[in-house]
């Protein structure tokens, strides 16, 4: 109930709200504008100017007819006074003013109206271009909420979404999606707000480039937005400002849909029925039809449809993802990648649910039903078809496998879990560091954290079912459910369980150093009781599994070694790919440089966690 109550107030106080209240009482009141003098009308008409009612035109006290030539108006039109230049695409001066255009119930401030062909029920604000439109016109619908069905597309999980949305809100709404009287507050707050904002008319913000466009039609533009060579803006929402522009750019078609600041939408592509959140690009005759993309995504020639997909998830070639579940993102689906048989029959009613981190190979197939929510940083190795399962197992491998070797079913795919930390750590820091520049400012780095609270809980489940089997060679989904429709050799069992224990042991013992940190006098505790003691659901567990040393400084001294091994993990792996790379190409190392600000990057951060663990060991020496 209180985020609700922090939502109303938030709804009242957002950009968009402030140019619709200013729209409800405008500044154009009659009192401030006058009716044409004959004189006016006559150098109008001069100029080649035409209207059914001149009586009907009304403008501002020093208003001059001098930058008015070869328009049309036709109803209520208000006019300012026009003064000053603007710089038109392609870096052209071009003073303010009507030229060329027919305008029907309009109020056009201080901005440039060049070849408008109709320009109807529509606030122009100041220093706005408008350039070679076809028609920009409101029948004054303007809805600012946008119903998104994500996941299946039986539209059994229906967002409401407004144009400030935020990945936070999305999240909580999708976790109280059944939860009935959430849902007919949030209603409630959300359509009494549409309702005070109601406009009657569409809306150009101040700054707002749109040029070389074809139809523009019951939108609201936001400030600075840049808008050139777009095919159709219709029933859109374009948030953006001088700080955060947002550009949509050659052939794009934009309908239905919500975008937010810092956005570029641009290559012919086609975003419908969708919400689009801050940072996003959008490219190269992408599809995205009926969906949320998150911040700090980037699509490009792929096909995103009916799907939720989270912040920092990269679609860079032609691929296709449906149905897909995904607000954690900070994946990549590779080129070829089919993520999409979501029909039983001819019925639409079948989705995959992806954790964070999930990797597409190239070219994979991926069958639904499908839920890997609690294996993040999975990797789908390239070409692997998988079938409909449930797997459960955090930095997993799924690659071919020889199955019929164990008189097991052709079907099967072979599972290792812990992989993508045991042997591919390279690669997730090399994607963490990336998480943070694209992210910047905009996602908090907690959201991607390897150790976030909900990997540790993944883990700590895997680790504790792997060890709770009857050994044998082979296991596959009838022994260990977690497995899914994949199968896991006893040598593989033992890798995860040893990476596995790393991982947390890692987690803990950083955990205590912290603590230690934070309170010099836990030292003297044991290393459970300092678990215990802390706040969060986590450390409630009893990580019976995780055999703990007896003391904080054997803690400290291991957390080092593991910190150790993980950036010799890190390093190896990428010198294994030097490796093989200069054995293919005779001038690998002259055209592949080294990434020296990584290397120290992964270098600092260990030697920073030894700095700490020294000082703690010093403070509690002196302290004895």
């Amino acid at each position: 109930m209180q985020r609700l109550l922090k939502l109303k107030k938030f709804l009242r106080n957002t950009n968009l709200s402030v140019f619709s209240e200013n729209l409800r009482n405008p500044k154009h009141a009659e009192e401030r504008f006058r009716p044409l003098t004959s004189a006016e009308i006559e150098s109008l008409e001069k100029n080649g100017n035409r209207c059914d009612d001149w009586t009907k035109i009304r403008v501002e006290g020093n208003f001059t007819p001098e930058r008015i030539y070869r328009s049309v108006f036709i109803g209520s039109v208000y006019l300012p006074a026009f003064f000053g230049t603007l710089l038109l695409p392609g870096d052209v001066s071009f003073p303010t003013g009507i030229y060329d255009s027919i305008l029907h119930n309009c109020v056009v401030e201080n901005a440039l109206v060049y070849r408008v062909s109709m320009l109807s029920n529509v606030f122009v604000s100041r220093f706005a271009i408008l350039q070679n439109v076809g028609t920009l016109v409101s029948s004054g619908k303007l809805q600012f909420l946008k119903s998104i069905s994500v996941g299946n597309e039986c539209g059994t999980r229906n967002l409401i979404v407004y144009p400030d949305t935020n990945q936070n809100f999305l999240e909580h709404q999708l976790d109280n999606l059944f939860a009935t009287d959430f849902q007919n507050q949030y209603e409630a707050i959300l359509n009494e707000w549409q309702n005070e904002i109601k406009i009657h008319s569409g809306f150009i913000g101040p700054g707002a480039v749109l040029s070389n466009i074809g139809v523009v039609r019951n939108s609201w533009i936001g400030p600075h937005a840049r808008i050139v060579g777009a095919s159709k803006i219709r029933g859109s929402i374009v948030l953006s400002s001088l700080e955060e522009t947002t550009g949509i750019y050659d052939s794009v078609i934009l309908e239905n849909s919500i975008v937010q600041e810092s956005c570029m939408i641009h290559s012919a592509a086609q975003v419908k029925n969708s919400l689009v959140l801050k940072k996003t690009k959008i490219g190269k005759m992408a599809l995205v039809s009926s969906s949320i993309v998150s911040n700090c995504c980037h699509i490009e020639e792929a096909e995103v449809t009916s799907s939720f997909v989270g912040p920092l998830t990269q679609l860079h070639h032609h691929s296709l993802l449906i149905a897909a579940l995904w607000p954690k993102g900070c994946g990549n689906i590779g080129y070829g990648a089919n993520v999409g048989s979501n029909h039983t029959g001819r019925k639409p009613d079948q989705e995959i649910h992806p954790g964070i981190g999930t990797f597409f190979g190239l070219g994979v197939n991926v069958k639904f039903p499908a839920n890997f929510k609690n294996s993040p940083f999975l990797l789908i190795a390239s070409g692997v078809t998988t079938s409909p399962q449930r797997l459960e197992l955090p930095f997993a491998l799924i690659r071919p496998g020889n199955p019929e070797k164990y008189g097991l079913s052709k079907d099967l795919n072979e599972v290792v879990p812990g992989f993508g930390y045991g042997k591919n750590a390279f690669a997730l820091e090399r994607n963490l560091q990336k998480y943070a520049q694209r992210g910047k400012n905009i996602i908090s780095s907690a959201f991607y954290s390897l150790f976030s609270v909900s990997n540790v809980r993944a883990v700590y489940n895997a680790f504790v079912k792997l060890q709770d089997v009857t050994v044998q060679e082979i296991y596959t989904g009838k022994d260990l459910n977690i497995l899914g429709s994949n199968y896991m050799r006893e040598p593989v069992r033992q890798f995860a369980l040893q990476v596995y224990r790393n991982f947390l042991e890692r987690f803990l013992f950083e955990s205590v150093l912290t603590a230690v940190e934070s309170d010099s006098s836990m030292i003297l505790l044991s290393p459970k009781e300092i678990l215990r003691s802390l706040p969060g659901e986590v450390f409630k567990e009893r990580f019976s599994n995780i055999e703990l040393p007896a003391t904080v400084p054997e803690v400290l001294k291991r957390l080092r070694s593991l910190s150790k091994q993980w950036v010799e993990n890190v390093l190896a792996g990428d010198a294994r790919d030097k490796e093989r790379g200069q054995a293919i190409f005779d001038d690998y190392q002259q055209v592949h440089p080294e990434d020296k600000a990584f290397y120290e990057l992964v270098k600092g951060q260990h030697e920073q966690l030894i700095r700490r663990i020294q000082t703690v060991l010093k403070d509690s020496r002196e302290e004895a």
